[in-house]
């Protein structure tokens, strides 16, 4: 198995990544990603593989059928964009403006089209079928949900998903696999605080209410509660993204809009930092005379790996990749998030990375930098870890 997986692999690479360059031209968002499913569909059509399109969304569902009946698996690649504008100057940059595949997602795409190529031209040595989840929606928390309710994950008795770039760490080494057991992200809720000022002239402050001074006590005072109020060690950031008040340099406004994101992997401090904001932002917009709202959205949960699947999917990669590409722990919490969560609390799920920077090719910047890239170089082994996977599992 490992000779034909490594072989097959390599003589893919050339069109791995130029799947992966052609997605990354034309990065879409949300749910709403004709460009990119019709990429899948032309693929998967060329591969001559069965496949349904979501109604609620533009994800796209395949399944490839093994010769003989047994269990399946699936694999899930999310294929959704960024509102963020590219500055990485390459030859195959975003040509839509404002838009970029700052996660690499477009990596996440193609991998998973060429892992299927390879498990389809091997299906009849396959005992069972290997489900293809082309997902839209991630960065907006509304994809998995989407999919699971259209019945992608109906009958699955597994599902891994590969993530590319640092989110496990800049100490990996470019090419490492990590697949750890347990909590892999944060769960996420996104909040917006609005505060209710009075508009005045600048030059007559003391005849309004200062939204933006009030604004900015919330996001000092709010930078406190990790500091002050949680004990040191504990996996939670509270992080603004957003500030936007007025139009005018010589008016004070009548509204300050703050947004932002929370991210824990205890329940119980999910709780807790939610309810904190929420009473130190109204509290000091009453303190200085003006009113706040405060709109908290539950998000993703914590993916939790499931440890036997993970010890599987390790040895799985360490079979075919070598011990010295996979690790199986790593020194820090992981504070990112994904919807992979609603996929790995319905049936066992693996969440692991692909390390994909390379300080020597100067590719650096985190995801959701408008620099991000990766080491294409070290794709074909995310397509050989899938392929691993699923030989193993459908023996």
């Amino acid at each position: 198995m490992k000779e034909y997986i490594l072989s097959e692999t390599k003589d893919l690479e050339a069109r791995l990544i130029s799947l992966r360059r052609e997605f990354h031209k034309f990065p879409e968002i949300g749910s709403n990603l004709p460009k990119t499913r019709e990429i899948v569909c032309r693929e998967l059509d060329r591969m001559g593989i069965e496949y349904k399109l979501n109604s609620s969304d533009d994800g796209v569902v395949a399944e490839i059928k093994g010769a003989h009946s047994g269990k399946t698996i699936a694999f899930r690649a999310d294929v959704d964009a960024l509102h963020i504008v590219e500055q990485t100057n390459l030859d195959f940059s975003s040509e839509i403006s404002g838009q970029m595949h700052g996660c690499g997602h477009d990596a996440h795409g193609a991998m998973l089209l060429c892992a299927a190529e390879i498990l389809n031209n091997h299906k009849n040595e396959l005992n069972g079928c290997v489900r293809l989840i082309f997902q839209a929606g991630e960065e907006t928390g509304t994809g998995a949900k989407n999919m699971i309710a259209e019945g992608a994950l109906d009958g699955v008795d597994a599902i891994c998903a590969l993530h590319v770039g640092n989110l496990a760490g800049d100490d990996l080494p470019t090419g490492t696999l990590a697949v750890l057991p347990g909590p892999v992200s944060a769960g996420k809720d996104k909040f917006t605080v609005t505060v209710h000022g009075k508009g005045t002239h600048s030059a007559f402050p003391e005849k309004g209410v200062d939204p933006i001074l009030i604004a900015s006590r919330i996001v000092n005072a709010c930078e406190e509660i990790q500091a002050r109020e949680l004990s040191a060690g504990t996996a939670a950031v509270l992080s603004f993204g957003s500030f936007n008040a007025g139009l005018d340099h010589n008016s004070i406004p009548e509204t300050a809009v703050l947004k932002g994101s929370i991210r824990v992997q205890s329940p119980e401090v999910r709780s807790f930092i939610g309810e904190r904001l929420i009473t130190i932002s109204k509290n000091i917009s009453e303190a200085f005379r003006a009113s706040c709202d405060v709109d908290l959205k539950k998000g993703s949960a914590t993916v939790m790996n499931n440890e036997k699947l993970a010890a599987f999917v390790a040895d799985a990669c360490t079979d075919v990749l070598g011990k010295e590409k996979v690790v199986t722990q790593i020194s820090s919490a992981l504070m990112g998030s994904d919807d992979f969560a609603n996929y790995a609390s319905k049936a066992p799920g693996v969440y692991f990375f692909l390390c994909t920077n390379n300080s020597q090719k100067g590719i650096t910047e985190a995801n959701h930098n408008p620099a991000f890239t990766v080491d294409e170089s070290v794709l074909w082994e995310g397509v050989a870890a899938y392929v691993a996977i699923a030989a193993e599992f459908l023996k």
